[in-house]
């Protein structure tokens, strides 16, 4: 078995590559040219990427649900339960914050109800 030799401890090498390396992982300094250059080319990357339509699988979420599951949600948000087979991007903004809202409460109700069992 290989045992470790005093030789090989950091302390025997030269200083000057030790010291290479410190260099190497400092930070950047504050108002540093190349480093506003930098985040210049990478804010651009963000700015020119195309965000994912998430649109479909949405509206493939919301068709998958139980038609009894997708009654009870509208009911508990105030909404007329016979939409249940409208499509999801058919209620309104405040609509679907009700029903997400309302969604939000069943599970906490249903979480507390687990924990006491």
């Amino acid at each position: 078995m290989r045992c470790a030799r005093i030789k090989d401890h950091a302390s025997f090498r030269p200083a000057a590559d030790l010291l290479a390396v410190r260099d190497a992982e400092k930070p950047t300094p504050p108002g540093s040219e190349a480093a506003k250059e930098e985040l210049a080319k990478a804010m651009a990357l963000l700015l020119g990427r195309v965000k994912p339509n998430h649109q479909t699988g949405v509206a493939y979420s919301w068709a998958a649900t139980e038609k009894p599951v997708r009654r009870h949600i509208l009911n508990m948000a105030g909404l007329a339960p016979d939409r249940w087979e409208s499509p999801i991007h058919s209620f309104t903004e405040a609509e679907r914050l009700s029903m997400r809202r309302a969604v939000l409460r069943a599970i906490t109700i249903y979480e507390r109800a687990l924990n006491a069992v």
